[in-house]
């Protein structure tokens, strides 16, 4: 998939149980994550959908500026090729449109998060700028 330019995605029925060290994230990022600028062997970004999320591995995602999201998956299957909506709340089949699955972001600032590069950075970023302003 990768080869032919598409990005992965982490996805399992129950993601992250028995995974709560940063180890676990980061291994999963090692092959689907983004390099990050000037960071040397550490990845960012990448999508994590799960039936259900360990709470700790998900928040770990979440501070690694990955995307978790919590969603049924049944109807997804190994190397489908998917799009992602995340403002939509969606899942699709990436030939055909078909609508495989509807989700809800488990907070408001979880794109925020992805776009910062995780939650520290974001909180950092919002001080900053509070403090400029």
């Amino acid at each position: 998939m990768q080869k032919k330019g598409y990005p992965l995605a982490y996805v399992g029925d129950v993601v992250g149980t028995g995974s709560s060290r940063k180890s676990a994230t980061n291994s999963v990022l090692w092959f689907m994550g983004d390099d990050i600028p000037n960071v040397p062997n550490k990845r960012g970004g990448g999508l994590c959908l799960g039936g259900k999320i360990a709470p700790i591995f998900f928040n770990t995602m979440e501070d690694a500026g990955a995307l978790p999201i919590e969603v049924d998956v049944s109807n997804l299957n190994m190397g489908d090729v998917i799009d992602v909506y995340p403002y939509k709340g969606e899942v699709r089949n990436h030939e055909t449109g078909e609508l495989l699955a509807t989700f809800e972001l488990k907070t408001d600032v979880l794109i925020d998060e992805v776009r910062a590069g995780g939650r520290i950075p974001l909180i950092i970023g919002r001080g900053l700028t509070t403090k400029s302003a």
